[in-house]
Formats: structure tokens, sequence, C-alpha cells
């Protein structure tokens, strides 16, 4: 055993992003023809401003290291998040919003270590914080709407936790937890001196006065985790960031490392930043979609979400449904639930497309073809 963490052995590192590309073709789909929900980037793609910046940076030399702590992109986050009271200095960037989680949890975390979470969440980070050696206690959501419950989560919040974790919009429903639901879980963690992390990689999808951050200069025991992934749209050059103030910051300092995005990851970054207009328009997009497609199901089973974020929940009324295939067999790629803590493969996560049409078309074919199997 060449590995003195002898619970690695055993651990099975749970994902959503799986290759269904053989899949499709052995059921007659062309890669041109597939319609792509799977993965939760924007749907409508990425500023043109943001693309431009990228072109300009990436044609500088590229020889020299980068800003090693990409001052000039946190001191404009900065100035986006001035009314919740946030300084340069409570900022700090990663490779993706889940390379900020994995040095959280390389700060936070020990074996044995117990993560409260809820089911289903966002897979990746329950598989890391198991790869570190914790233990994830993960409450389920309650009902066909797969609704969050504060006052069960609450309970289930003792001193023994070593960490609290909140997706929020939750992946893969979309729903969002108000700021009351956040601030209540944040007295309750205080008390036990229990950091409590929300992810909000899904967080531009929502107006800014939603997010977490507007908390923080309330709790010393607060993480908020962003993405320019998702909403902003620049889910290839991996640019993540979280808020964290007091003590925390203090700690992450230490598991920290220099030069974790690119010059032109950062240029791209602050020009995505500085458009509000294509959040908005991304919004108000997504909105018209979703609300579409919801109006559409006859036979699907849709989770509580938001109307604006872009992905969702559908479980078949069925239990023993394979629903991604069905999905497949139409040529559209979704995510399996089975995949998601919590979820069987009767559920998948769908991410609105831009060419609903199509979509709906296909939907109700999907529809049609389980109702008739009986």
């Amino acid at each position: 055993m060449l590995c003195r963490n002898a619970y690695l052995y055993e651990l099975k590192r749970d994902s959503y992003v799986v290759d269904v590309r053989e899949k499709l073709l052995a059921y007659g789909w062309q890669e041109e023809q597939v319609l792509d929900c799977a993965l939760g980037t924007n749907p409508f793609g990425t500023p043109a401003a943001a693309r431009e910046a990228y072109r300009a940076a990436a044609g500088e030399d590229i020889s020299c290291y980068p800003d090693p702590w990409a001052d000039e992109l946190k001191e404009d986050l900065a100035h986006f998040w001035a009314k919740a009271g946030i300084t340069k200095a409570d900022i700090v960037v990663g490779s993706g919003s889940m390379g900020v989680l994995e040095r959280l949890n390389k700060m936070l975390l020990f074996q044995g270590a117990k993560v409260l979470g809820y089911m289903p969440q966002f897979s990746e980070y329950v598989s890391d914080a198991r790869a570190n050696g914790a233990i994830y206690l993960g409450l389920s959501l309650k009902g066909e709407k797969l609704e969050f419950d504060p006052d069960a989560f609450l309970e289930h919040l003792t001193p023994e936790i070593a960490l609290v974790y909140l997706d929020n919009p939750n992946n893969p429903t979309g729903q969002l937890l108000d700021l009351g639901v956040i601030r209540r879980i944040l007295e309750r963690a205080r008390e036990f001196s229990i950091p409590v992390i929300v992810d909000e990689a899904y967080g531009d999808f929502v107006l800014p006065e939603c997010s977490a951050i507007f908390l923080s200069t309330s709790f010393s025991n607060l993480i908020v985790v962003r993405s320019f992934s998702k909403g902003l749209g620049l889910a290839n050059l991996r640019v993540g960031y979280a808020v964290l103030r007091g003590e925390l910051r203090s700690l992450y300092s230490r598991v920290d490392l220099p030069f974790s995005l690119s010059r032109a990851a950062c240029r791209a970054a602050r020009a995505a930043l500085a458009d509000l207009v294509f959040l908005e328009k991304s919004r108000e997009k997504v909105a018209a979609v979703k609300a579409a497609l919801l109006d559409a199901l006859t036979w699907l089973q849709a989770a509580q979400t938001h109307p604006t974020t872009p992905i969702l929940a559908l479980t078949a009324p069925k239990p023993g449904v394979d629903l991604r295939d069905a999905f497949l067999r139409q040529g559209v790629m979704v995510e399996s639930g089975a995949d998601f803590p919590g979820l069987t493969a009767a559920t998948v996560r769908l991410r609105v497309p831009e060419n609903f049409e199509e979509l709906l078309k296909r939907l109700k074919a999907v529809e049609a073809s389980l109702a008739s199997s009986g």
C-alpha cells in the first residue's frame, strides 16, 4: 500500500461529467444534430467584450508569469460588491469555483470531519470532501418538489459538524434559498464556531442582492464562493473566487498558491464583469425559455426551481425509468440524477438551451415514449 490514506482505496468518486457520445451514435445521432442540455454553462454564450479581451491578452508574451494574486481582477470584484461592504482584502481567486473549494476543503477538513449538506447537491464537491477524509451528511430535500426544509436542517446542525456546505442556487434543481434562511443557518453555525460555505456558482443568474455576500460583514464564519463559468460565460477559462474575512481569510492564505489565473483569463473576466447588460439579457432569456419549458410538461415532474436559473431537475413518475437514456434516444444530452447524491436514474438535470423550439419537440417525444411504455 503506497498511500497511508487507506480510505482512498475504497473511495468512489461521483461525477456527473459522463461521456455519452458513443451512446448517441448508437441511437443514430450525429454530433451536429445533438441538443446539448447537459453541463451548466450559459446557453447564450459569452460577452463579446470578454472574447475580445481574451484574444488581445492571448497575443501578448506568454513566457512570463501572470500577476500572482490577480490584483486587478480583485479590485474590480471589490468595486462590484462595494454595496455589500466588501474590499479587495476579502477576496481570493482560483481555478474555477471548484479550485477554490478544493483549497477550502484542504484548509477546513480532516479525516473523520463531518460535513453537513443537503441532497441532491453539487456532486463534485461531495466527492472532494470525501477525498479529504470527511464524512458527508446530506439531508434529503422534501417531497416530489424536492424542497429545502430549514427547520429540519437546523436540527442536524449540531456541535460535531465541522463544516456546512450549501450550494445556492442548488445544483441540480436550480432552487434558491433566500437570505433569511441563510442567516438562520449562519446564526446557528456561529454558536458552535462552524464555518459555512455558500457555493453560488449559479449566482449570476439571479439578482446580485440575492447573494450571501451581503451577509459577509455580519458573519465571520461565512465563505461565499462564485464562478465566472456559468452566468458570465467563461467556463473554458476556469475563473472563480471567494469572499471570506478575518480568521478564515488569514487561514486561506496559508493554503493558497500564486499564479492561479492566466493574464488572458483575468482580462476576459474583468471585461465580463463589466458587461451588466449581458447578464440582464441572459436572465431574461433564461426566464422565458424556462417558463415555456415548465408549461409544456405533461408527464415529467419538475422540482422546485428559481425562474432565472438555467437548470432544473425533472423526474419520471415511475422509479425504474432511466430518464437520461430516454432523452439520449431523442438526441438530447442531460445529466443523470444517479450521479447526484440522493437521486436516482429516474431524474435528470436539464440545462435550458438557446434553441427552445427544438427542445420542446424532443421533450414531447420523450414524454410520449415513456407514457406509452406503460
